[in-house]
């Protein structure tokens, strides 16, 4: 028993997206029901990616600091993807544009896109997909002062 447990660990783990390694691709939904395919951005430009939710307070500041940084890095696309439950979507929506929030939002009610970047869910989980396609960052969480990091990487990977 404790074999096949090992085993199915080390296959969740080969599953993951590795660091410098190629993003998986996803389709999800937009908040206007339209359909984003990751497939269709990867290797034109960095891509800047955010897993969220309404009621996760660290998500919420987050949020601001990605739209900072979409409006300061008009090149790249800025992606947040909410994993609030089915019945929340409308709940979202208004979320985002009541803040006014131009970037990207889609939605992943049933985390499985979540879950292939980041098996355990926690959130928020950012990762940015560098101009070949690339993972080239993942950081879970966030504390003020962090978007830093993110924003000096973006510099990096826009050259």
């Amino acid at each position: 028993m404790p074999r096949r447990i090992l085993t199915l660990l080390l296959g969740a783990l080969l599953a993951l997206p590795a660091l410098g390694g190629p993003a998986p691709d996803f389709s999800l939904r937009r908040t206007d029901g339209s359909v984003f395919r990751l497939k269709d951005h990867l290797g034109k430009q960095v891509i800047l990616v955010d897993f969220w939710a309404t009621w996760c307070g660290p998500c919420t500041k987050l949020l601001k600091k990605l739209q900072e940084m979409k409006d300061k890095y008009p090149d790249v696309l800025v992606v947040a993807i909410s994993i609030d439950d089915a019945g929340s979507q409308a709940k979202v929506a208004q979320y985002i544009q009541g803040r006014g929030y131009t970037f990207t939002v889609l939605l992943d009610p049933d985390t499985a896109v979540c879950k292939m970047f980041n098996p355990q869910a926690g959130i928020p989980f950012t990762f940015i997909v560098d101009k070949k396609g690339e993972v080239a960052y993942t950081h879970t969480g966030y504390l003020p002062g962090q978007e830093k990091e993110l924003a000096e990487k973006l510099e990096a990977l826009r050259k």
